[in-house]
């Protein structure tokens, strides 16, 4: 008995061994390397990490409302804040 040729193979084709497909990339080395970025990142936040706190929304407009009336940014007053709390247990100010 003889083999039936595919029903999904082209019409003449004899139904041997076939070349292999393609394989795909690799997706881990396909994948951007660590290095690169998607955006640009502000020269004053090079080597800088980020902090984050929580608030109780009185007080974050409290202090939206010290930017305003001292013409400040928050980043400004947060590390004002920062450097006072290490001035306070006798560590450098460094922030």
């Amino acid at each position: 008995m003889t083999k039936r040729s595919s029903l999904f193979g082209g019409a003449g084709k004899a139904s041997g061994p076939t070349e292999p497909a393609p394989q795909s990339p690799d997706p881990v080395s396909a994948a951007p390397a660590p290095a690169e970025r998607r955006y640009p990142k502000a020269a004053t936040r090079e080597g800088k990490r980020v902090a984050t706190v929580y608030l109780e929304p009185e007080a974050l407009k409290q202090l939206q409302r010290l930017t305003i009336d001292e013409d400040t940014t928050l980043q400004a007053l947060l590390t004002e804040g920062i450097n006072a709390v290490f001035a306070a247990r006798g560590l450098s100010r460094i922030a």
